[in-house]
């Protein structure tokens, strides 16, 4: 057949099998070939565009029942005293190659390392200009050799630990911005891939932090418009944002429409891109991964019904809006009819050390405390349903899954922060 021709291929519940060493799924599309496994239980088809790159379309069951569950294994945190496991922000997480975790708490600026069994092993930096240092970190990176390197911006450096003795070396470099936590990656090669703001693109530095390769991507054009003239224009000025201007004009802002669906990214230690987006027709969501010179290089699209927004949470939602309105002394008279009937598809993404892809999606009340991913092996196959009932990972602090081990940031009512590792066992 021509190169241009589209090839299909269907399989019903993909196969999976669970290796007794840890986790790891497999996904086979043979052609017309049906078989049962434990997870999946809906219909994947693949096919290839006529540009090269493949796609695959996975139709989910209408309600599927949980594939895995997380188990939790052992917790690290405490809200009372002075010890290491009294965490004030967290903002980076490690597994180490021995079992053992590292964090960087933002708030006292420092990296902890503990053991596999929960046990505190070293603390380093704390805040400061000195060598090993810190002033303003906010993430944290594991080499392939286990060390660890902490983004220091108000430092302009990044600084390289030993887990076992401490402070290695420093690295001057220029953050040109950089936002809440760290948005860059260490891939498993050794390379550090940081994200550029204008124009879009990223920065490949090596690990002596020699710039090896800088790209640039073609990004939508901006309308330009400040908070203050998005608000004296409207609101179809601004379809993801309520614009808002204080009566004194003093004070203006934007504040994101409730349940609007907005992409999410995902730096692999691949070296690759997966970008996560709401999709309407057909209903589900769509992942994208590519090059980071922008080239799409593989298609996941996942169909199923959308969460509706109730009526209870619309009615929250708006009033939270005007509670936000009124401290701010605007108008709280707005278009409601910008907030979705449905609910974000898909909340966050990330990719195992085997390679599969794990994607959050929303929970199905609003107050509910279980968090669930939909999980497909690395060739895009979806095997199934995870579900976590009490444990609730950070949204911000991507989770680490190797093997069977399941690394997460959670919180408690109390708003105390964890450190959590479970197991990932089948259900039932």
């Amino acid at each position: 057949m021509a190169g241009t021709a589209r090839r299909t291929r269907r399989t019903r519940n993909a196969r999976v099998s669970v290796a007794t060493a840890g986790l790891t799924l497999v996904a086979t599309a043979c052609a017309q070939q049906r078989s049962t496994g434990i997870g999946g239980g809906g219909v994947t088809t693949r096919e290839t565009l006529p540009s090269g790159i493949e796609r695959v379309t996975n139709t989910l069951p209408a309600d599927p029942g949980p594939a895995w569950t997380l188990v939790e294994e052992l917790r690290v945190g405490s809200a009372d005293g002075d010890g290491p496991d009294v965490f004030g922000e967290l903002r980076g997480l490690a597994a180490l190659p021995d079992g053992g975790f590292a964090v960087l708490d933002s708030q006292a600026q420092e990296v902890r390392v503990f053991a596999a069994d929960g046990s505190p092993r070293a603390t380093y930096g704390g805040e400061g200009e000195g060598p090993g240092e810190f002033r303003g970190a906010h993430g944290l990176m594991l080499d392939p050799g286990g060390r660890l390197w902490v983004t220091d911006p108000s430092n302009s450096r990044l600084s390289v630990f030993d887990p076992a003795t401490g402070f290695v070396e420093s690295f001057r470099h220029n953050f040109a911005f950089y936002a809440y936590i760290w948005l860059g990656t260490m891939t498993a090669d050794g390379r550090i891939v940081r994200p550029t703001l204008r124009p879009q693109g990223f920065e490949i530095y090596d690990l002596n932090m020699e710039l090896v390769e800088s790209i640039s991507q073609p990004g939508p054009e901006s309308d330009g418009l400040s908070a203050r003239d998005a608000a004296r224009q409207g609101e179809d000025s601004t379809p993801s944002s309520f614009a808002w201007e204080s009566r004194d004009g003093r004070r203006a802002g934007l504040m994101s429409v409730p349940y609007y669906p907005g992409g999410v990214r995902y730096y692999d230690r691949e070296g690759t891109v997966w970008v996560g987006a709401h999709e309407h027709d057909p209903e589900g969501y769509r992942l994208t991964r590519q090059s980071l010179a922008g080239d799409t290089v593989f298609l996941v699209a996942a169909r199923k019904p959308h969460l509706p927004v109730t009526r209870e949470e619309r009615s929250a939602a708006i009033e939270g809006v005007r509670e936000y309105l009124r401290e701010q002394g605007a108008d709280t008279d707005r278009d409601w009819s910008k907030i979705p009937d449905v609910k974000p598809a898909i909340a966050n993404l990330f990719t195992s050390a085997e390679g599969n892809i794990w994607v959050r999606t929303p929970p199905a009340d609003a107050n509910g405390a279980e968090a669930t991913w939909d999980l497909f092996s690395s060739d895009g196959a979806y095997v199934g349903r995870v579900t976590s009932p009490e444990l609730s990972p950070l949204p911000f602090l991507v989770p680490i899954v190797q093997g069977d081990a399941f690394w997460a940031v959670a919180t408690d009512a109390f708003d105390v922060q964890y450190v959590v590792r479970a197991r990932i066992t089948p259900s039932g």
